[in-house]
């Protein structure tokens, strides 16, 4: 029951996932461009000494992918390992900003790729978390 209710709720994740970063207008001044410099975006972020700008594009990225890094474990046995996790955050993140540089017209940033696999390796810490005590109290009764 749960394998099938997470996995419903995957997708319904990944639709919206793909439509909030590739359909959903954001302004950018630069128009269509790319940051291949690791770092480079996140260290202009946090000199601009805005926290609504970290907190939208820092944050924001990491919070953006932590349910597939929990959503994953929780339907397949073989998602289960961190490396695996942080592979898949990072091959569904290039294919977006892939997407975002040549269907939308906007900025390809390896800064937001690294951010993303962070945010789904923290999913999947925190299954691993929910998992461990779930079992505890399981155990318990």
């Amino acid at each position: 029951m749960i394998k099938k209710g997470g996995t419903l709720v995957l997708c319904i994740y990944l639709l919206a996932l793909f439509y909030a970063t590739l359909f959903i207008y954001n302004y950018y001044p630069y128009g269509k461009s790319v940051n291949l410099v690791l770092f480079d975006s996140i260290k202009l972020m946090w000199e601009s000494g805005s926290y609504w700008l970290i907190l939208k594009n820092i944050i924001g990225n990491i919070l953006l992918f932590m349910p597939l890094g929990f959503l994953i474990p929780l339907v397949s046995k073989k998602g289960n390992s961190g490396l695996l996790i942080a592979i898949i955050g990072f091959a569904t993140s290039t294919v977006i900003e892939l997407l975002q540089y040549f269907v939308a017209q906007r900025i390809f940033d390896i800064d937001d790729i690294l951010l993303n696999a962070i945010g789904a390796v923290v999913g999947y810490v925190v299954f691993r978390l929910f998992r461990s005590l779930y079992r505890k109290i399981k155990k318990a009764k």
